[in-house]
């Protein structure tokens, strides 16, 4: 099984502990065993008679349904910004007003305000030495923890998530700040060299003029696809740094198919899978998520490996693969390079992509903004696996998913739909013009055409096992050219009964 996280084996005990840990609600310490009786005494002086002033104020209020209730008062640290590889330190102050039952326990995130990025901190109080279910009514506890900030973080401002949990279930936040998840925002510190991350990623895909064909075959050499509006250069999955090997996809529209390319930097292209839905994403892969009516429930995954080998999915709810669905796409690969010759030195190789517009819909009958219209919106994404020889496999997309799964909805860009020449609204009618104007008018300003819509452009990132893997890299993707090899998978005559879940 492979090590990489968001496409691990999803039946397996170990890909659900993994996928806890990223949900931020697993304790990395344990509660369960009562602390001897010397690390009690050794925790008292963390038990204050007076109520401090820290320097990030809350008040929140948390309560359990049972009738548990403690108030967060607010957090000192000692840094005035973080700097990423770094520790630093929270103080945490609370006052119990009534104790929380057994079972409960306290966790601390650090992430984005936007919640783009996550990691988990949780810890157990006052050094392991003062569990949550322990704390007595009228107690305020001084929680001291040093936190590392991995290397990894980049984003340019960090917030501190803080709450209880036991098991699935958080403990409510009644008032104060908080993220809507039943987190309080403890605070936000700016990070020393972050970058800002964009809150949305947005691409223009144009359609086809009339008379203009595409013939899929990954050579890319029709004047449509020169004109079409580019990602611009993939970036890390879990970083939003440029990924070190470029890549970047093109996309295309008529009435009847969306178009996609993909142009790959690739030093080493190898792939030895050879049947239709097998785990390419194990290997190395062009992947395509496509969310039309942009529900962040139903979607579609469609990937293409070297070899042309293709795998579709149709998901009717996360990570709810339907295998027996076919979406009927035809697919071309170029390869400018040798497949599976190690120790050459490879160029990259290109996918073209013909997606039907009813495949979109995956099994319904019809779905909100499919087909599309000049100025329709989607829900998309697009990833690349990457595995050099000798080396971690490592992952980059156009939208950044920030944690390590490449089903983050929430993290998909958006395509809009745009006429031939790049407009996604009509042109306004320029008004009639009288033959003989009254005298007294007054003039008419002409009318003018909205002007076209900013095209967008932007990356991806990656899971926490592969970060270190990610480098900066700012060189243009590479427009490989020889042998093709195409395949088409016409779309079912009648529907399929769904199958076992894909693992990912």
């Amino acid at each position: 099984m492979s090590v990489f996280l968001s496409r691990s084996v999803r039946r397996s005990a170990r890909a659900s502990c993994l996928l806890l840990l990223l949900s931020g609600c697993v304790e990395q310490g344990s509660e369960s065993e009562t602390p001897s009786e010397e690390a009690l005494k050794a925790a008292r002086e963390h038990v204050l008679s007076v109520a401090p002033t820290p320097r990030f104020p809350s008040g929140a209020v948390l309560e359990s349904a049972k009738g548990g209730r403690v108030v967060y008062l607010g957090a000192d640290v000692d840094v005035s910004e973080v700097v990423p590889g770094q520790t630093f330190t929270v103080t945490h102050y609370f006052r119990v007003e009534k104790p929380l039952s057994e079972g409960w326990r306290q966790f601390v995130h650090i992430g984005t305000p936007d919640r783009r990025m996550h990691h988990n901190a949780d810890h157990v109080p006052v050094g392991g030495k003062y569990p949550v279910h322990l704390w007595k009514e009228g107690e305020i506890i001084r929680d001291i923890q040093r936190i590392p900030l991995p290397s990894t973080f980049t984003a340019d401002k960090l917030a501190l998530f803080v709450g209880f949990f036991k098991k699935s279930e958080r403990l409510a936040v009644k008032s104060g700040r908080q993220d809507g998840q039943n987190r309080v925002i403890a605070l936000e510190l700016p990070v020393k060299g972050g970058l800002t991350i964009p809150q949305r990623y947005k691409l223009q895909v144009r359609k086809l003029a009339a008379g203009q064909t595409l013939t899929i075959d990954g050579k890319l050499d029709e004047p449509a696809w020169q004109n079409a509006v580019s990602t611009g250069p993939f970036v890390g999955t879990m970083t939003g740094h440029t990924a070190e090997q470029a890549t970047i996809v093109k996309l295309l529209w008529d009435d009847q198919n969306l178009y996609l390319a993909f142009q790959i930097e690739d030093t080493d292209i190898w792939g030895n899978l050879e049947k239709h839905d097998d785990k390419l994403w194990t290997q190395e892969a062009a992947e395509v998520f496509l969310d039309a009516d942009g529900d962040g429930k139903s979607y579609v995954e469609l990937q293409v490996s070297p070899r042309n080998v293709t795998f579709d999915s149709w998901l009717p709810g996360y990570r709810q693969n339907d295998n027996a669905w076919d979406s009927g796409m035809q697919t071309a690969v170029q390869v400018q390079g040798t497949v599976n010759q190690r120790d050459d030195q490879d160029k990259g190789w290109t996918v073209e992509m013909r997606v039907p517009m009813a495949a979109v819909k995956g099994r319904m009958e019809a779905m909100k903004g499919v087909p599309p219209q000049v100025g329709s919106e989607w829900r998309a994404n697009f990833f690349r696996l990457d595995h050099p020889y000798g080396k971690p496999q490592v992952g980059s997309s156009w939208s950044p998913p920030m944690v390590g799964d490449f089903h983050a909805l929430d993290k998909f860009g958006t395509l809009v739909f745009a006429d031939s020449d790049g407009k996604v609204a009509p042109s306004a009618p320029a008004p009639a013009k009288a033959e003989t104007p009254p005298p007294a008018a007054a003039p008419v300003a002409p009318a003018t055409s909205p002007a076209p819509p900013a095209k967008g452009a932007g990356p991806h990132t990656l899971n926490p096992m592969l970060e270190q893997a990610m480098k900066g890299d700012d060189s243009p993707a590479q427009k490989p050219a020889p042998a093709a090899t195409s395949a088409t998978h016409p779309a079912p005559a009648a529907p399929k009964a769904a199958g076992a879940p894909k693992s990912k």
